[in-house]
Protein backbone atom coordinates (compact mmCIF):
# COMPACT_ATOMS: atom_id res chain seq x y z
CA UNK A 1 0.00 0.00 0.00
CA UNK A 2 3.52 2.24 0.18
CA UNK A 3 2.42 3.16 -3.47
CA UNK A 4 -1.08 3.98 -3.11
CA UNK A 5 -0.04 6.16 -0.03
CA UNK A 6 3.00 8.25 -1.83
CA UNK A 7 0.86 9.27 -4.28
CA UNK A 8 -2.02 10.53 -2.24
CA UNK A 9 0.52 12.25 -0.21
CA UNK A 10 1.95 14.03 -3.07
CA UNK A 11 -1.25 15.59 -3.85
CA UNK A 12 -2.06 16.46 -0.14
CA UNK A 13 1.12 18.21 -0.09
CA UNK A 14 0.36 20.44 -2.81
CA UNK A 15 -2.70 21.36 -1.07
CA UNK A 16 -5.12 20.07 -4.06
CA UNK A 17 -8.65 18.41 -3.24
CA UNK A 18 -9.72 15.72 -5.28
CA UNK A 19 -12.46 12.83 -5.95
CA UNK A 20 -10.92 9.32 -5.44
CA UNK A 21 -12.88 7.12 -7.59
CA UNK A 22 -12.93 3.38 -7.67
CA UNK A 23 -15.33 0.37 -8.48
CA UNK A 24 -18.04 -0.47 -5.70
CA UNK A 25 -16.46 -2.87 -2.99
CA UNK A 26 -12.77 -2.38 -4.44
CA UNK A 27 -12.06 -1.62 -0.74
CA UNK A 28 -11.00 2.35 -1.21
CA UNK A 29 -12.06 2.91 1.88
CA UNK A 30 -9.71 0.44 3.56
CA UNK A 31 -6.97 2.16 2.41
CA UNK A 32 -8.22 5.92 3.39
CA UNK A 33 -8.70 4.76 7.17
CA UNK A 34 -4.91 3.89 6.86
CA UNK A 35 -4.20 6.93 5.46
CA UNK A 36 -6.22 8.60 8.09
CA UNK A 37 -3.62 6.90 10.76
CA UNK A 38 -0.53 9.02 8.70
CA UNK A 39 0.91 11.42 10.84
CA UNK A 40 2.24 13.38 7.57
CA UNK A 41 -1.26 15.81 8.69
CA UNK A 42 -4.21 16.49 10.97
CA UNK A 43 -6.91 13.96 9.29
CA UNK A 44 -10.61 13.96 9.63
CA UNK A 45 -12.20 10.62 8.70
CA UNK A 46 -16.28 11.44 7.98
CA UNK A 47 -18.29 8.07 6.58
CA UNK A 48 -21.34 8.66 5.43
CA UNK A 49 -22.51 5.05 5.71
CA UNK A 50 -22.78 5.93 9.46
CA UNK A 51 -25.08 8.66 8.87
CA UNK A 52 -28.54 8.13 10.20
CA UNK A 53 -30.50 8.81 7.37
CA UNK A 54 -28.72 10.18 3.73
CA UNK A 55 -29.47 13.90 3.99
CA UNK A 56 -27.92 17.04 4.54
CA UNK A 57 -29.51 17.81 8.18
CA UNK A 58 -28.06 14.62 9.20
CA UNK A 59 -24.57 15.40 7.59
CA UNK A 60 -23.98 18.48 8.77
CA UNK A 61 -24.58 17.06 12.67
CA UNK A 62 -22.52 14.47 11.97
CA UNK A 63 -19.70 16.44 10.69
CA UNK A 64 -19.59 18.53 13.39
CA UNK A 65 -19.45 15.50 15.96
CA UNK A 66 -16.65 14.31 13.96
CA UNK A 67 -14.65 17.61 14.83
CA UNK A 68 -15.28 17.49 17.92
CA UNK A 69 -18.36 19.92 18.65
CA UNK A 70 -21.82 19.39 19.26
CA UNK A 71 -24.96 20.19 17.31
CA UNK A 72 -27.19 20.11 19.49
CA UNK A 73 -30.34 22.54 19.60
CA UNK A 74 -28.17 24.37 16.25
CA UNK A 75 -29.50 25.07 13.20
CA UNK A 76 -27.65 23.91 10.26
CA UNK A 77 -26.54 27.42 9.43
CA UNK A 78 -25.35 27.38 12.76
CA UNK A 79 -23.66 23.51 12.97
CA UNK A 80 -22.10 24.61 9.47
CA UNK A 81 -20.42 27.65 10.95
CA UNK A 82 -19.31 25.77 14.49
CA UNK A 83 -17.45 23.47 11.91
CA UNK A 84 -15.96 26.23 10.34
CA UNK A 85 -14.01 27.45 13.51
CA UNK A 86 -12.79 24.28 14.60
CA UNK A 87 -11.33 23.72 11.16
CA UNK A 88 -9.82 27.22 11.53
CA UNK A 89 -8.29 26.32 15.11
CA UNK A 90 -6.94 22.94 13.37
CA UNK A 91 -5.35 25.00 10.59
CA UNK A 92 -3.78 27.27 12.63
CA UNK A 93 -2.39 24.01 14.63
CA UNK A 94 -1.45 22.07 11.54
CA UNK A 95 0.99 22.11 8.30
CA UNK A 96 -2.18 20.07 6.77
CA UNK A 97 -5.58 19.36 7.57
CA UNK A 98 -7.32 16.73 5.41
CA UNK A 99 -11.20 15.53 5.66
CA UNK A 100 -11.87 12.62 4.18
CA UNK A 101 -15.24 12.04 2.79
CA UNK A 102 -15.97 8.39 2.64
CA UNK A 103 -18.28 6.63 0.50
CA UNK A 104 -19.56 10.61 -0.04
CA UNK A 105 -21.37 9.70 -3.22
CA UNK A 106 -23.94 7.86 -0.90
CA UNK A 107 -25.16 11.49 -0.59
CA UNK A 108 -25.74 11.85 -4.12
CA UNK A 109 -29.83 12.22 -4.08
CA UNK A 110 -29.46 15.17 -1.53
CA UNK A 111 -26.91 17.18 -3.72
CA UNK A 112 -27.33 20.82 -4.64
CA UNK A 113 -25.33 23.28 -5.60
CA UNK A 114 -25.11 24.92 -2.22
CA UNK A 115 -23.98 22.03 -0.46
CA UNK A 116 -21.41 21.32 -2.25
CA UNK A 117 -20.52 24.74 -2.47
CA UNK A 118 -20.44 25.34 1.46
CA UNK A 119 -18.26 22.17 0.91
CA UNK A 120 -15.94 23.99 -1.59
CA UNK A 121 -15.51 26.86 0.71
CA UNK A 122 -13.80 24.97 3.97
CA UNK A 123 -10.62 25.08 1.82
CA UNK A 124 -10.82 28.45 1.84
CA UNK A 125 -10.52 28.89 5.80
CA UNK A 126 -6.85 28.96 4.98
CA UNK A 127 -5.48 28.40 1.65
CA UNK A 128 -3.25 25.38 0.72
CA UNK A 129 -3.57 24.23 4.23
CA UNK A 130 -6.81 22.57 3.76
CA UNK A 131 -7.62 19.58 1.67
CA UNK A 132 -10.53 17.67 1.03
CA UNK A 133 -11.23 14.09 -0.83
CA UNK A 134 -14.29 12.59 -1.42
CA UNK A 135 -14.37 9.08 -2.15
CA UNK A 136 -17.31 7.98 -5.47
CA UNK A 137 -17.81 4.71 -7.66
CA UNK A 138 -18.94 7.56 -10.11
CA UNK A 139 -17.80 10.88 -11.77
CA UNK A 140 -20.20 13.26 -9.65
CA UNK A 141 -21.18 15.55 -12.34
CA UNK A 142 -22.78 12.26 -14.13
CA UNK A 143 -24.26 11.19 -10.65
CA UNK A 144 -25.45 14.84 -9.86
CA UNK A 145 -25.28 16.80 -13.19
CA UNK A 146 -27.84 20.23 -11.70
CA UNK A 147 -25.31 20.65 -8.51
CA UNK A 148 -21.93 20.15 -10.25
CA UNK A 149 -22.21 23.85 -11.97
CA UNK A 150 -19.61 26.57 -12.45
CA UNK A 151 -16.93 26.85 -10.05
CA UNK A 152 -17.78 23.28 -8.58
CA UNK A 153 -17.23 21.38 -11.74
CA UNK A 154 -13.82 22.17 -11.74
CA UNK A 155 -13.66 21.71 -8.30
CA UNK A 156 -14.91 18.14 -8.34
CA UNK A 157 -13.56 17.29 -11.27
CA UNK A 158 -10.22 16.84 -10.18
CA UNK A 159 -9.36 12.76 -9.75
CA UNK A 160 -7.10 10.49 -8.56
CA UNK A 161 -8.35 6.75 -9.42
CA UNK A 162 -8.23 3.57 -7.02
CA UNK A 163 -6.96 0.30 -8.90
CA UNK A 164 -7.77 -2.80 -7.23
CA UNK A 165 -4.94 -3.82 -4.48
CA UNK A 166 -2.11 -5.82 -5.43
CA UNK A 167 -1.70 -9.40 -4.16
CA UNK A 168 0.84 -8.56 -1.19
CA UNK A 169 -1.38 -5.47 -0.50
CA UNK A 170 -4.53 -7.75 -0.12
CA UNK A 171 -2.60 -9.94 2.19
CA UNK A 172 -2.37 -6.99 4.59
CA UNK A 173 -5.70 -6.36 4.52
CA UNK A 174 -6.53 -10.11 5.59
CA UNK A 175 -4.37 -9.81 8.61
CA UNK A 176 -6.78 -7.12 10.01
CA UNK A 177 -9.73 -9.50 9.55
CA UNK A 178 -10.06 -12.74 11.47
CA UNK A 179 -8.06 -15.52 10.58
CA UNK A 180 -8.76 -17.23 7.41
CA UNK A 181 -8.46 -20.99 7.45
CA UNK A 182 -7.59 -21.88 3.89
CA UNK A 183 -4.97 -23.97 2.61
CA UNK A 184 -2.28 -21.60 1.51
CA UNK A 185 -2.39 -23.14 -1.78
CA UNK A 186 -6.05 -22.27 -1.95
CA UNK A 187 -5.80 -18.82 -0.51
CA UNK A 188 -3.01 -17.42 -3.35
CA UNK A 189 -5.73 -19.27 -6.33
CA UNK A 190 -8.11 -17.06 -4.37
CA UNK A 191 -6.19 -13.87 -4.48
CA UNK A 192 -5.39 -14.30 -7.77
CA UNK A 193 -9.38 -14.88 -8.90
CA UNK A 194 -10.02 -11.79 -6.88
CA UNK A 195 -7.97 -9.51 -8.93
CA UNK A 196 -7.53 -6.83 -5.82
CA UNK A 197 -10.77 -6.40 -5.09
CA UNK A 198 -11.46 -6.96 -1.44
CA UNK A 199 -15.03 -7.52 -1.77
CA UNK A 200 -14.95 -10.29 -3.99
CA UNK A 201 -12.03 -11.58 -2.07
CA UNK A 202 -14.06 -12.08 1.22
CA UNK A 203 -16.86 -13.76 -0.36
CA UNK A 204 -14.77 -16.26 -2.59
CA UNK A 205 -12.84 -17.35 0.46
CA UNK A 206 -16.71 -17.73 2.29
CA UNK A 207 -17.54 -19.67 -0.67
CA UNK A 208 -18.84 -23.11 -0.35
CA UNK A 209 -18.38 -23.52 -4.13
CA UNK A 210 -14.95 -23.66 -4.32
CA UNK A 211 -14.33 -26.18 -7.58
CA UNK A 212 -16.42 -23.39 -9.61
CA UNK A 213 -17.06 -20.26 -7.61
CA UNK A 214 -19.46 -18.62 -10.43
CA UNK A 215 -22.15 -21.32 -9.21
CA UNK A 216 -21.94 -19.41 -5.59
CA UNK A 217 -24.99 -16.83 -5.86
CA UNK A 218 -23.08 -14.30 -3.87
CA UNK A 219 -20.13 -14.09 -6.13
CA UNK A 220 -22.43 -14.01 -8.94
CA UNK A 221 -24.07 -11.29 -7.45
CA UNK A 222 -21.20 -9.12 -7.14
CA UNK A 223 -19.89 -9.53 -10.31
CA UNK A 224 -23.31 -8.43 -11.49
CA UNK A 225 -22.87 -5.29 -9.49
CA UNK A 226 -19.82 -4.62 -11.15
CA UNK A 227 -21.53 -4.65 -14.55
CA UNK A 228 -24.83 -3.03 -13.73
CA UNK A 229 -23.35 0.13 -12.31
CA UNK A 230 -21.50 0.99 -15.49
CA UNK A 231 -22.95 2.77 -18.20
CA UNK A 232 -24.25 1.96 -21.47
CA UNK A 233 -21.13 2.09 -23.38
CA UNK A 234 -18.98 1.14 -20.62
CA UNK A 235 -20.66 -2.34 -20.07
CA UNK A 236 -20.47 -3.17 -24.12
CA UNK A 237 -16.99 -1.99 -23.93
CA UNK A 238 -16.46 -4.87 -21.45
CA UNK A 239 -18.69 -7.12 -23.13
CA UNK A 240 -16.12 -6.70 -26.17
CA UNK A 241 -13.33 -7.52 -23.61
CA UNK A 242 -15.08 -10.98 -22.13
CA UNK A 243 -15.58 -12.00 -25.00
CA UNK A 244 -11.83 -11.72 -26.51
CA UNK A 245 -13.23 -8.69 -29.33
CA UNK A 246 -10.95 -5.61 -29.93
CA UNK A 247 -11.73 -2.59 -28.70
CA UNK A 248 -9.90 0.14 -30.03
CA UNK A 249 -10.52 2.86 -27.74
CA UNK A 250 -10.87 1.71 -24.01
CA UNK A 251 -12.96 4.48 -22.01
CA UNK A 252 -10.97 6.32 -19.82
CA UNK A 253 -12.54 5.77 -16.58
CA UNK A 254 -12.72 1.66 -16.92
CA UNK A 255 -8.83 2.02 -17.08
CA UNK A 256 -8.70 4.60 -14.37
CA UNK A 257 -10.58 2.04 -11.79
CA UNK A 258 -8.43 -0.71 -13.09
CA UNK A 259 -11.89 -2.60 -14.26
CA UNK A 260 -10.08 -3.39 -17.83
CA UNK A 261 -5.57 -3.54 -16.93
CA UNK A 262 -3.27 -1.93 -19.21
CA UNK A 263 -3.09 -5.01 -22.11
CA UNK A 264 -6.66 -4.93 -22.27
CA UNK A 265 -7.97 -7.58 -20.07
CA UNK A 266 -10.71 -7.23 -17.60
CA UNK A 267 -9.47 -7.58 -13.95
CA UNK A 268 -10.15 -10.62 -13.00
CA UNK A 269 -11.52 -13.80 -15.24
CA UNK A 270 -13.92 -14.32 -13.11
CA UNK A 271 -15.92 -11.31 -14.22
CA UNK A 272 -14.88 -12.23 -17.98
CA UNK A 273 -16.68 -15.64 -17.52
CA UNK A 274 -19.36 -14.57 -15.40
CA UNK A 275 -20.13 -11.63 -18.75
CA UNK A 276 -20.28 -14.62 -21.31
CA UNK A 277 -22.48 -16.73 -18.83
CA UNK A 278 -25.00 -14.16 -18.92
CA UNK A 279 -25.17 -12.96 -22.21
CA UNK A 280 -28.36 -13.70 -23.94
CA UNK A 281 -27.78 -16.79 -26.03
CA UNK A 282 -29.94 -17.86 -28.55
CA UNK A 283 -29.88 -21.34 -28.76
CA UNK A 284 -31.47 -22.67 -32.68
CA UNK A 285 -35.00 -23.76 -32.24
CA UNK A 286 -34.57 -27.35 -31.71
CA UNK A 287 -31.88 -27.26 -29.07
CA UNK A 288 -33.19 -24.60 -26.82
CA UNK A 289 -36.79 -27.19 -26.60
CA UNK A 290 -34.22 -29.99 -25.60
CA UNK A 291 -32.56 -27.92 -23.38
CA UNK A 292 -36.27 -26.94 -21.91
CA UNK A 293 -37.38 -30.16 -21.65
CA UNK A 294 -34.52 -31.41 -19.70
CA UNK A 295 -34.02 -28.02 -17.17
CA UNK A 296 -37.36 -28.90 -16.70
CA UNK A 297 -36.40 -32.40 -14.97
CA UNK A 298 -33.29 -31.52 -14.13
CA UNK A 299 -31.83 -34.65 -12.26
CA UNK A 300 -34.40 -36.80 -13.62
CA UNK A 301 -34.10 -39.08 -16.28
CA UNK A 302 -36.02 -37.85 -19.50
CA UNK A 303 -36.96 -40.87 -21.16
CA UNK A 304 -36.61 -40.50 -25.31
CA UNK A 305 -40.45 -40.53 -26.04
CA UNK A 306 -40.63 -37.45 -23.59
CA UNK A 307 -37.76 -35.82 -25.35
CA UNK A 308 -39.99 -36.89 -28.82
CA UNK A 309 -42.33 -35.25 -27.82
CA UNK A 310 -41.46 -31.86 -26.78
CA UNK A 311 -38.75 -31.46 -29.72
CA UNK A 312 -40.80 -33.41 -32.58
CA UNK A 313 -44.34 -32.71 -31.89
CA UNK A 314 -45.47 -32.72 -35.47
CA UNK A 315 -43.15 -34.27 -37.40
CA UNK A 316 -43.01 -37.74 -35.49
CA UNK A 317 -41.10 -38.97 -38.39
CA UNK A 318 -38.36 -36.75 -37.77
CA UNK A 319 -37.93 -38.13 -34.21
CA UNK A 320 -35.57 -40.56 -34.47
CA UNK A 321 -32.49 -42.27 -32.46
CA UNK A 322 -29.78 -40.86 -34.83
CA UNK A 323 -31.47 -37.52 -34.64
CA UNK A 324 -31.89 -37.07 -31.53
CA UNK A 325 -27.95 -38.39 -31.06
CA UNK A 326 -27.30 -35.78 -33.30
CA UNK A 327 -29.27 -33.26 -31.38
CA UNK A 328 -27.78 -34.13 -27.75
CA UNK A 329 -24.48 -33.52 -29.65
CA UNK A 330 -24.64 -30.63 -30.81
CA UNK A 331 -26.45 -29.23 -27.33
CA UNK A 332 -22.96 -30.99 -25.74
CA UNK A 333 -20.79 -28.56 -27.43
CA UNK A 334 -22.84 -25.28 -26.90
CA UNK A 335 -20.75 -22.75 -24.84
CA UNK A 336 -23.95 -21.83 -22.92
CA UNK A 337 -23.66 -25.63 -21.68
CA UNK A 338 -20.30 -25.68 -20.56
CA UNK A 339 -20.19 -22.13 -19.18
CA UNK A 340 -23.32 -23.42 -16.80
CA UNK A 341 -21.32 -26.72 -15.92
CA UNK A 342 -24.10 -28.36 -17.19
CA UNK A 343 -23.60 -31.77 -18.38
CA UNK A 344 -25.72 -33.96 -20.08
CA UNK A 345 -25.74 -38.06 -18.61
CA UNK A 346 -27.15 -40.69 -21.31
CA UNK A 347 -29.26 -44.11 -20.35
CA UNK A 348 -28.82 -46.30 -22.99
CA UNK A 349 -31.67 -47.12 -24.57
CA UNK A 350 -33.62 -45.01 -21.87
CA UNK A 351 -33.04 -41.38 -22.04
CA UNK A 352 -30.97 -38.65 -20.85
CA UNK A 353 -30.40 -36.77 -17.83
CA UNK A 354 -29.27 -33.11 -17.28
CA UNK A 355 -26.93 -32.01 -13.98
CA UNK A 356 -25.46 -29.10 -13.07
CA UNK A 357 -21.89 -29.55 -11.40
Amino acid sequence: MEAKLQEFKKLIETGVSFVTMSMPGVGASYFLKYLASQIFAHFIYVDFYALPTLNQHEFYRMFLRDLGGNPAGKSDEQVFIDSKTIIKDLAQKHEKVVIIFSRFDQLQNDFDANFLSNLQGLTTIQLDKIVLIFTSIKPLEKIAPDAITGGNLTFYSKILYFKPYSKKDLKKLLKLEPEIRRPKKTLEKLLELSGGHNQLLHILLNSQKQKNVLLDRFVRMQLKELVDYLDYYQRKQVQKIALGKTVDEIDEYLLGVGMVTANHKLFTPLLANYIKTNLSVKLPVKEAKLLKCLRKYMGRTVTKDEIFQEVWPENSEDATDWALDALIYRLRKHPFIKSHSYIIESHKKVGYTLIQT
